[in-house]
């Protein structure tokens, strides 16, 4: 199959549309595949409560240790087989539309490797987007019926996946990505129903290391997701308070999964200080008529079932919410 090598599109671009898939719905037309079964809700109700309050929510209980292996070993495998490709030399930069190279299967990476005062080569970051085709593990991990439920219920409704990629990272001089998201950038369908905030965009970190107060990781602006405030001033404010207790450093264990509201909370990427490598997995979920058709940040779709494709390619959103509890301790009369 001929490696795909575009970048993501525009949202204001017309979607690229597959040839003909049966099960593919496009419009308010039913799909021939009945829904299939997870739960829902999916969440405990503290872990819905984490994620109304701050727009996160950690689990440690996601994917198994040897779901957890495997995503590991092919990672390392793609990883090892980038730097034979290129051998010892600094990583050329891609042509400025595409900012990717190519890899296979519907692949890409990108990477930041220097030469040190001694020779020797030192690679602080490598990224490898669009991972589905490079082995049947992502696959497996990705249609789980718990983490559908986890998607509809955050999302308030039909999903499909959007984006999955493996990262690792060290210790870098190279400036890291600063805060980005914001409730005033992200409006669209970031919902409150049944007393529950739904976002638009959600975010999956699965921890392949542990990370630490030393390793970096994710850094949250807890309760942002909510803020009506325009987005230069809410990131003046957060650069300006350094020490506020709403600032959330990530720490987790190997095989922890970080569940977050990508678009709308505010966060940023935390520099390590340590000399661990971190490995990270992220996948990104949206609502299920999102840029119908536009695969490229998946990658090789191919071995997805018929029954399936549609919660990777797209298809006519359906709101479904999770109820409003009853419990008195949580609604007083």
């Amino acid at each position: 199959m001929p490696e795909n090598t575009n970048s993501k599109q525009h949202p204001s671009k017309k979607a690229r549309k597959l040839p003909p898939h049966p099960g593919l719905s496009f419009k308010d037309v039913p799909s021939m595949y009945p829904e299939p079964d997870y739960p829902f809700p999916a969440l405990s109700l503290e872990q819905r409560m984490h994620f109304e309050l701050y727009g996160y929510t950690i689990l440690d209980d996601l994917f198994t240790p040897q779901e957890m292996a495997a995503i590991e070993s092919v990672s390392k495998k793609e990883k090892q087989g980038i730097l034979d490709a290129t051998g010892d030399a600094c990583f050329p930069k891609p042509p400025p539309e595409t900012k990717y190279h190519a890899h296979r299967n519907g692949s890409k990476w990108r990477g930041v490797r220097n030469e040190m005062e001694n020779g020797d080569f030192y690679l602080d970051r490598l990224e490898i987007e669009g991972t589905l085709g490079l082995d049947p593990i992502f696959l497996s991990i990705l249609t789980k019926p718990r983490l559908f439920g986890i998607a509809t219920e955050l999302l308030g409704g039909t999903f499909r996946f959007d984006m999955l990629a493996v990262r690792f990272n060290q210790r870098s001089t190279n400036n890291v990505l600063g805060w980005h998201g914001g409730v005033s950038r992200h409006r669209d369908r970031a919902v409150c129903m049944n007393g529950w905030f739904h976002t638009q965009i959600l975010g999956l970190i699965l921890f392949l290391t542990d990370v630490g107060p030393e390793d970096g990781g994710t850094g949250i602006f807890a309760g942002s997701h909510k803020f009506d405030i325009p987005f230069d001033e809410l990131r003046t404010y957060i650069e300006n308070n350094p020490q506020s207790p709403f600032f959330h450093q990530v720490e987790a264990k190997r095989g922890s999964v970080l569940l977050f509201a990508d678009g709308p909370l505010m966060h940023r990427t935390i520099p390590i200080r340590s000399d661990r490598e971190r490995l990270i997995m992220l996948c990104r979920m949206v609502h299920s008529d999102y840029l119908i058709g536009d695969t490229d940040w998946l990658g090789c779709i191919d071995s997805v079932p018929n029954e399936l494709i549609e919660f990777f390619h797209g298809r006519a959103f359906k709101p479904r919410y999770r109820p409003r509890e009853t419990s008195p301790s949580i609604y007083p009369s």
